[in-house]
């Protein structure tokens, strides 16, 4: 694969390849399946994307039947790298979210550690002009959630307003194990990720490594 161009030795194609990965790192997918979703025409392209990911050690592939799936290595810490910088992408793509209104609630913030979510219609760029932005905080478990609560509160008087949860590490990782539909289970579909990512994923790949599927 051509690795001239991009961050971290990625290509633009495959970085769009990779985004399935990020946005449902718990799934299998196929060629095809990836095929369809990516839009890529190309089946050779898709198939040698996928065995040069797998042979890297970034994607896990089983054979089912006459099937290839390929699905995330989380288990490797390195990886996370990847995730955060696609994350990063996706963000910065993203220019018609109000940026300006979350600066507000996070210039009240101290502690800088911290997970911030865009949720809702937001996440799926679907939102209206009278949509409210709506946010989560997942914060260290030492940390009061305090200041976050009524930095949120501030938002509710900006236009669109701001709306938003906050939960600790734990909270959000017992939303994740439990076995009901919940918050927490609905951000981890729709989210865009504004910052702490990394905090984020070890969440995440905790839950799945105790059978979170999504």
């Amino acid at each position: 694969m051509d690795r001239t161009i991009h961050k971290n030795g990625l290509v633009k194609k495959e970085i769009n390849l990779l985004r399935l990965f990020v946005k449902e790192p718990w799934r299998k997918f196929t060629i095809t399946e990836i095929k369809k979703l990516t839009k890529n025409r190309s089946h050779h392209y898709v198939f040698e994307a996928m065995k040069g990911f797998s042979s890297s050690g970034l994607l896990r592939e089983e054979r089912k039947g006459n099937t290839n799936n390929y699905s995330l290595d989380y288990e490797k810490e390195e990886h996370l790298n990847y995730l955060v910088l696609i994350e990063s992408l996706i963000k910065e793509e993203r220019r018609d979210i109000p940026y300006n209104n979350l600066r507000k609630i996070t210039n009240k913030l101290k502690n800088p550690f911290y997970t911030l979510l865009i949720c809702g219609s937001y996440a799926e760029k679907k939102q209206k002009p009278t949509s409210d932005l709506d946010i989560a905080f997942i914060i260290p478990n030492s940390e009061p959630k305090k200041q976050y609560e009524i930095a949120l509160k501030e938002g509710e008087l900006m236009i669109p307003e701001v709306h938003g949860f906050v939960f600790t590490q734990n909270e959000a990782y017992q939303m994740l194990a439990n076995t009901e539909f919940n918050y927490g289970k609905e951000f981890t579909k729709k989210h865009i990720i504004i910052q702490g990512a990394e905090m984020y994923y070890k969440i995440l790949f905790e839950a799945m490594r105790h059978g979170f599927k999504g």
